[in-house]
């Protein structure tokens, strides 16, 4: 069909201009049909017991690539939702880390985690169904998953088009989230449907092509308990001090790009306090005791820059480097896998939480600290939070990596968002020669790898 003008509405979505008579009804008929596929996604993900009620396809000249939904359960990883998932098993697909010739289809609308993923995919436009106001009515989820398309600085600057459905297909996506509801507080009970249950592939898809079983019907009945609200309880509260533990020593490695250690004894509790520039610091709780958090600090940091420079000599990505600590020990070391995964999300931060939530066997990480060599972007942000991790030190301002190349992106997520300012965790950045340490990491490696 002939070239389509885009322009902004005033409600600043984003549709297809008619560039001829009944150009705009055809598009809205592709999009009804490609809408419907993630929302079978979604309702699929639930009747699996792989996740909560979310799915989303991504398009190629008409044709989907990959259909996928929420694996957060089935995965143990609190950012396979159905977004990144389906971004993920696409750039495998496709053998490529960018999608700019491809679309996507999401029934509800991307978190900040999943439109960070979507913005490094490259993928050139997004339509989705439900807002994400719905599933937080609903379910109750954290009001930071509505904080993507409300004015943060990474949607603003996107250079995609972003669409809302038109008419009957957002009001199918948003009944999903009515049709799956848990049937009170903390009840077992979900709807699902009638269908019986489809064997599984070694991965954990269903056994039918785009994992869409032929004759879905949308039936639903209360007698099918889950295990999902269970795993998806938070503990009941989140520690606030560091415990002791015996020494350790875990000589092993995860996938090629973790190493397991031990590192420090543990210190008594600290306080939490606000310094007047809004950044959050440990305050001492006993004399000297200031300066031990500094050391232990300066110490997890430094096993983070070094995997940073790990992952340029490798040439398995970009240099940054991350590690996840409980307990004061070290439970994943991760750098960024971008190049080696084939895969845009393969952040070290990312990396690290899906490592040290299967190495805990827990989608939840409250009892963790994450060491990141560089300040998280929207996507780590978001993977961060939704980790539930409770303190975050990193090392060079996200500056230091624009400067030789990346995307300016990569600095929004700390920088006012409405994720960031709501966000139940301490952020620090690191003191000192800690943080000129983690800086000059980028000068060092940027003639060691190619910019992606």
């Amino acid at each position: 069909m002939e070239e389509a003008q885009v322009e902004e509405s005033k409600d600043g979505t984003i549709p297809v201009a008619s560039a001829f008579a009944g150009h705009q009804e055809a598009v809205q008929d592709r999009d009804h049909t490609f809408l419907l596929k993630a929302v079978e996604e979604a309702y699929l993900g639930v009747d699996c017991g792989h996740g909560r009620p979310f799915g989303a396809v991504v398009v190629r000249n008409d044709e989907i690539v990959v259909s996928c939904h929420n694996m957060v359960l089935y995965h143990t990883d609190p950012t396979a939702h159905a977004e990144v998932t389906v971004i993920r098993e696409a750039c495998k697909k496709l053998g490529k880390i960018e999608l700019s010739d491809c679309e996507m289809y999401a029934s509800c609308e991307p978190c900040p985690m999943c439109f960070g993923a979507i913005h490094l995919s490259r993928i050139k436009r997004v339509v989705y169904g439900a807002k994400a106001e719905t599933a937080i009515a609903v379910f109750g989820f954290d009001a930071f998953i509505a904080d993507a398309l409300k004015g943060a600085g990474h949607y603003k600057s996107a250079n995609l088009e972003i669409k809302r459905a038109d008419g009957n297909g957002a009001l199918i996506a948003e009944q999903v989230f009515e049709n799956t509801k848990e049937n009170g507080d903390d009840a077992a009970a979900v709807r699902r449907p009638t269908h019986t249950l489809m064997p599984m592939t070694a991965s954990g898809r269903p056994a039918a092509a785009n994992g869409i079983s032929d004759g879905f019907r949308m039936e639903w009945k209360r007698d099918w308990p889950t295990q999902a609200s269970n795993l998806c309880k938070r503990t009941e509260k989140r520690r606030t001090h560091l415990t002791h533990s015996p020494p350790l020593h875990l000589p092993s490695s995860l996938e090629g790009c973790c190493e397991i250690f031990l590192l420090l004894p543990a210190m008594e509790e600290a306080q939490v306090v606000e310094s007047k520039d809004g950044t959050i610091s440990v305050a001492s709780a006993f004399a000297g005791h200031q300066e031990a958090v500094q050391d232990r600090d300066h110490k997890f940091l430094s096993k983070a820059v070094e995997e940073a420079y790990r992952g340029v000599d490798c040439g398995h990505g970009g240099p940054f480097g991350a590690v996840v600590v409980c307990n004061d020990e070290i439970v994943a070391s991760c750098h960024n896998m971008v190049l080696d995964y084939t895969d845009p999300t393969a952040h070290a931060e990312v990396t690290a939480i899906r490592e040290a939530c299967k190495k805990l066997g827990k989608i939840e990480l409250s009892d963790c600290e994450m060491y990141a060599s560089c300040e998280p972007c929207p996507l780590c942000f978001g993977a961060v939070h939704l980790s539930r991790i409770k303190r975050l030190v990193y090392g060079a301002k996200a500056e230091a990596a624009i400067a030789i190349g990346f995307d300016d992106f990569i600095a929004d997520a700390l920088r006012g968002t409405g994720h960031y300012q709501k966000a139940n965790m301490e952020i620090k950045r690191a003191d000192g020669n800690g943080a000129l340490i983690a800086e000059q990491v980028f000068e060092n490696t940027r003639e060691k790898f190619q910019m992606y």
